[in-house]
């Protein structure tokens, strides 16, 4: 019984914190891959130095936030935004998007994914 109960005091003295390493693996993971996703829409030469980008992931949950702020935007451009983030994200995830709409206020506009990525739809073909 001693020699079982040291293999099970070493498993969980090892087990632990190796669960908990490939949790953040997974998590760390998860985030740069959003991130990368992010740029890859956002990368148009009229963003670059307009937008800032933060994503949070939890441990334990699929769930992500995309945080993007956008310096000097129309409400049309922040739709747009969103719309491209949300078709190409394949993630469960919130998008928000901020920005000075109005000279005296900040908007936030706020959309949650499915985690499905949209395809497009083909069209008919013409001749």
């Amino acid at each position: 019984m001693d020699g079982l109960a040291a293999v099970t005091v070493v498993a969980l003295t090892v087990g632990a914190p190796l669960g908990w390493m490939a949790l953040l693996n997974r998590r760390d993971r998860r985030k740069k891959g959003l991130l990368d996703a992010v740029f890859r829409q956002l990368s148009s030469p009229d963003l670059r130095g307009r937008i800032a980008v933060r994503v949070q992931s939890g441990v334990l949950s699929p769930r992500s936030v995309v945080a993007v702020d956008v310096l000097a935007a129309s409400e049309k451009e922040m739709w747009q935004i969103m719309a491209r983030l949300a078709e190409r994200l394949s993630h469960p995830v919130r998008i928000e998007v901020t920005g000075q709409v109005d000279p005296h206020f900040l908007t936030t506009m706020a959309v949650e994914t499915t985690g499905r990525q949209a395809r497009p739809c083909p069209s008919p073909a013409t001749g």
